[in-house]
């Protein structure tokens, strides 16, 4: 079983039989002052909604504050908010700009592609995507995700998507609805990945295993539903 936990008080030690240490969070939205520890990790990942208007100086501060961690190996994508980032809506040199701070800072800006970890952190292939469904004209969120999601390969360790699969981590307060992506749903209980990240869904922050036990699914929204940055890091270890 994985270890996980949001708790930075009674974290425990790395297992002895695990390799790697992610610290995970997601829709920071610009903020970058918390009132709880980021956990010490070797892997630090970002699902997305590193901003909430998409201004450059929200990009500034979180590249600096992304920088000024500890973690050997910091790992970032979009969401629907970073809507710089998207090259549909045309900022071309401010996504290059952003892009290269990013860089500069030591920091790994994957846009749905793969990334392999270093053999002494365990070798584990990561695929990482800032999609997620239409939703009033957001960033990353075109109108069909079906062709999208068939180029997760399928030897995938670790999937990080903004948005999350259908039925996990995915209910909104309003008619407890769930509003995750069905079909990439349909596309993770096919390939099984032994842990699937996500952001998007404020309100649902937290984990659970699927149905068969096979993934673990983790909402690591640190933004709650109004946008106050409340819900802590979550931490596993694999």
């Amino acid at each position: 079983m994985i270890y996980v936990t949001d708790s930075t008080n009674n974290l425990k030690h790395k297992d002895s039989n695990a390799s790697c240490r992610f610290v995970c969070v997601s829709d920071t939205h610009g903020k970058d002052s918390f009132s709880f520890p980021i956990p010490e990790g070797d892997v630090f990942v970002h699902a997305g909604d590193m901003t909430r208007i998409s201004n450059p100086n929200e990009f500034i501060k979180t590249i600096a504050w992304i920088k000024s961690l500890p973690h050997k190996i910091k790992i970032v994508t979009a969401g629907n908010h970073d809507h710089i980032l998207d090259e549909r809506f045309g900022y071309i040199t401010e996504k290059q700009e952003i892009l290269a701070k990013m860089e500069h800072a030591g920091i790994i800006y994957l846009e749905h592609e793969s990334f392999h970890l270093p053999k002494e952190l365990g070798g584990y292939k990561m695929f990482v995507s800032p999609y997620a469904p239409y939703h009033i004209g957001g960033a990353f969120m075109p109108h069909s995700l079906r062709e999208i999601w068939e180029k997760i390969p399928n030897d995938v360790d670790i999937l990080v998507t903004h948005t999350p699969p259908f039925g996990y981590q995915d209910r909104i307060v309003r008619n407890k609805s769930h509003v995750g992506c069905p079909i990439l749903r349909d596309k993770v209980d096919t390939i099984k990945p032994r842990v699937h990240l996500f952001g998007h869904i404020h309100e649902d922050h937290g984990w659970e295993w699927t149905r068969d036990g096979k993934t673990l699914m983790i909402n690591a929204c640190i933004c709650d539903k109004r946008y106050r940055p409340s819900q802590r890091p979550v931490v596993f270890d694999l």
